[in-house]
């Protein structure tokens, strides 16, 4: 790699057999070409920190196993296989291992201090940074402020954290990639973050986590760093497992609009179709189009809640509207059938003070064990939608205005 980036750019080929590595660092103008046959494997082991974002915070995080920073015109690609171990192997990577603290946060006790100094506006020193760091796990590719960057073909398996993590990028493919990451808190399998012009085509997604997310930024610090997520395509995915097998949020902050997800598939995920927020994250999700989805025994079918909760997160209480209030608008959710939804077709739930407004559902096929549920919306329209609950209404919905 660094013979390639010394003579300006070029092709690191990596024939049939299986090799070990530490981690990648890619330069500008250079693709990995990993041939059919070929298995990379990166031993679970501690790694340096380096400047990053940990689920929307900026920190310093354990280097990703392949990545760059700062680079433009980047390629991973071939049929061969990446494989590290799994969430729980990188929980024993240091001397700190992630574990729930009492409060319920999924990485460790320093971290969740962290997290509140920072909520609270209170200046945190590079040792608590570092610190910090040894509760957390590497993302298996990530690449932060890069351009042009192409990720296709290849096969990842295991991983510590985020597997295809794109972090204040721009121009960026992500396609027929096949992940097998579950399970695992965390591990998601494709993450679009404060990042623009992405495209997302004929991935297969199997995690213990979201399958493909975008996110923007979470709470204080990313209402600080305001980078949206932007004009993103996804299509022709499948996932299976996940918690969501598309998502929106939680972490909204620096907002997430113009995006595009049609032709796939969810089977067993927790939800299939996700938007979601809390009050004090803020952003706006706006201008997202949802089209031609089949799912079967998800958890739910479609979910737009502004109640997120996550582990070290309580409820929320009301609060006056600020830019700490998250804002959904602009959404059509079209042409999808939800096969035997174990808890319902569709759950959504907007604020008292910030109601779901122009929510748009047509062509909607599902069955479940309870319809569809919506409180607290401003011109939700429901066209040609066929439900079957087990139990309950079909339709029950409240708190809705020009309905």
């Amino acid at each position: 790699m660094e013979a390639a980036h010394t003579a300006g750019g070029g092709t690191v080929y990596v024939p049939a057999g299986r090799y070990l590595s530490g981690p990648i660092e890619m330069f500008s103008n250079i693709t990995l070409d990993i041939a059919e046959g070929a298995t990379i494997e990166f031993p679970v082991a501690p790694l340096p920190l380096v400047p990053g974002r940990y689920l929307g915070v900026e920190a310093l995080v354990p280097q990703p196993l392949i990545g760059g920073t700062d680079v433009e015109n980047v390629t991973i690609t071939g049929h061969g296989t990446l494989i590290t171990g799994d969430y729980a192997a990188w929980a024993r990577a240091y001397d700190a291992p992630p574990a729930p603290d009492a409060s319920g946060n999924a990485n460790g006790p320093l971290w969740q201090q962290l997290l509140d100094k920072i909520e609270k506006h209170q200046p945190v020193s590079e040792a608590e940074y570092r610190a910090a760091g040894k509760e957390l796990r590497p993302s298996f590719i990530c690449f932060t402020r890069a351009k042009n960057v192409l990720v296709e073909n290849v096969r990842l398996e295991g991983g510590p954290m985020f597997i295809v993590h794109l972090l204040y990028s721009q121009n960026a493919t992500v396609r027929n990639v096949i992940v097998h990451s579950y399970p695992g808190p965390h591990t998601n399998g494709i993450v679009a973050d404060s990042s623009r012009f992405v495209r997302i085509f004929n991935d297969y997604i199997d995690t213990g986590d979201d399958g493909i997310v975008i996110k923007a930024g979470k709470d204080a610090d990313g209402l600080r760093v305001n980078r949206p997520s932007e004009h993103i395509a996804i299509a022709n995915c499948t996932v299976h497992p996940a918690h969501g097998a598309v998502v929106i949020g939680s972490e909204t902050s620096g907002s997430i609009r113009n995006v595009v997800a049609s032709n796939s598939t969810a089977v067993d995920t927790e939800v299939g179709i996700r938007i979601k927020s809390r009050r004090g994250r803020g952003g706006v999700v706006e201008d997202v189009r949802f089209d031609n989805w089949t799912m079967e025994d998800v958890g739910k079918g479609i979910e737009v809640s502004s109640y997120y909760v996550m582990g070290g997160e309580g409820s929320t209480l009301p609060e006056p509207v600020s830019q700490r209030t998250p804002v959904f608008r602009n959404i059509a959710i079209s042409n999808v059938t939800i096969r035997s939804a174990k808890k319902a077709v569709a759950n959504i739930e907007g604020l008292p003070e910030m109601p779901i407004h122009s929510l748009w559902l047509q062509g909607i096929v599902g069955s479940g064990a309870t319809g569809l549920l919506a409180t607290w919306t401003d011109d939700l329209e429901l066209h040609h939608a066929e439900v079957t609950a087990q139990r309950g209404a079909a339709f029950a919905i409240t708190d809705a205005a020009n309905l």
